[in-house]
C-alpha cells in the first residue's frame, strides 16, 4: 500500500547537508577511503538541493552500484535523524522515469572522505525529462516542472522546448513510448509563458497537487488496500468524475 502520511522526519535545506555528512562519516568508519562509491541523486532530493522552490522531501532517489554495500549504514542514518528506513533508496531504478543514461548527465554535488564518496544529482532538462515521464498528480512531478523552468528562464533568456525534447531523445528515446501526450504538450505551452505567469502557476499547482494527495489519504483510511500504485490512477480518475474536473 502506498504511504502518503508518516511520523518521520522529513529531509529539508538545513538538515540535509549533515545527513549527507553524517552518513559520509558512517561510511569511512566501515570502508575506509579505499572503496571508491558514488551516488547520483535524483528526483525530489535533486530539486531540494538544487533549487529554492522546495523545503523538504521524504526521501533521496539514487542510482549506486550496489545498495547492498550501503544498506546498513543508511538504517543508522535514519536512526540518527529519525528518518524513514528507505530515506535512501533506489525505489526508482524500477520505474519508467529510471535511464542507464542518467549518470553520464549528472553532476557533481559534493564529495566527502578525500573525494572516495561523492554525490552527484540529475538535473535541470534532465530532471524535468524525469518528472514528465513520472507526472503523478498526487506528487509534485508537474509543480516541480515548473519550478525548474522558473530557474531555467531566470538563468537563460532563450530557453526553449528544444533542450527538453533532446533531454528526452537522450534519457528514453521515442518520448511517445513513455510520455502521456497531454503531459508533453502541457510543458511545452509551459515554456512558452513567462516567469511571472509560471509562478502564479506553480501556486496553482501545488495546491491542486495538496488537494489530491489528501484526499488519497482520506479514500485509504475510509477503505482500506484500495489505493495502490496499480490503482491510483482509476481512483483519482473518480475524483475527477465526481467533482466535475
Amino acid at each position: 500500500m502506498t504511504q502518503f502520511s508518516s511520523d518521520k522526519t522529513l529531509i529539508t535545506k538545513e538538515n540535509a547537508y549533515p545527513i549527507l555528512k553524517a552518513f559520509a562519516k558512517e561510511y569511512k568508519k566501515q570502508n575506509g577511503t579505499s572503496v571508491p562509491v558514488e551516488l547520483v541523486i535524483v528526483g525530489g532530493g535533486s530539486i531540494l538541493l538544487n533549487y529554492g522552490f522546495r523545503e523538504a522531501t521524504q526521501d533521496f532517489d539514487i542510482m549506486v552500484q550496489s545498495m547492498g554495500m550501503i544498506k546498513n549504514i543508511s538504517y543508522r542514518i535514519a536512526d540518527l535523524y529519525n528518518l524513514p528506513d528507505n530515506w535512501l533508496n533506489t525505489d526508482f531504478m524500477r520505474t519508467a522515469s529510471y535511464s542507464d543514461k542518467l549518470r553520464e548527465v549528472s553532476k557533481h554535488f559534493c564529495s566527502f572522505n578525500n573525494g572516495s564518496l561523492e554525490f552527484r544529482t540529475v538535473n535541470g532538462e534532465y530532471l524535468i525529462a524525469m518528472k514528465m515521464v513520472s507526472a503523478r498528480e498526487y506528487r509534485n512531478d508537474i509543480s516541480d516542472v515548473v519550478g525548474i523552468l522558473i530557474y531555467m528562464k531566470n538563468e537563460s533568456e532563450d530557453f526553449s522546448m528544444d533542450r527538453i525534447d533532446h533531454a528526452i531523445d537522450f534519457l528514453y528515446g521515442k518520448r511517445e513510448n513513455v510520455i502521456k501526450e497531454e503531459v508533453y504538450d502541457k510543458v511545452k505551452e509551459y515554456t512558452k509563458r513567462s516567469v511571472a505567469e509560471l509562478e502564479k502557476e506553480y501556486d496553482v499547482l501545488t495546491q491542486m497537487e495538496k488537494q489530491t494527495k489528501q484526499e488519497l489519504i482520506d479514500i485509504n483510511e475510509k477503505y482500506q488496500g484500495v489505493v495502490k500504485e496499480e490503482s491510483i490512477d482509476k481512483v483519482i480518475e473518480g475524483l475527477r468524475r465526481r467533482k466535475g474536473r
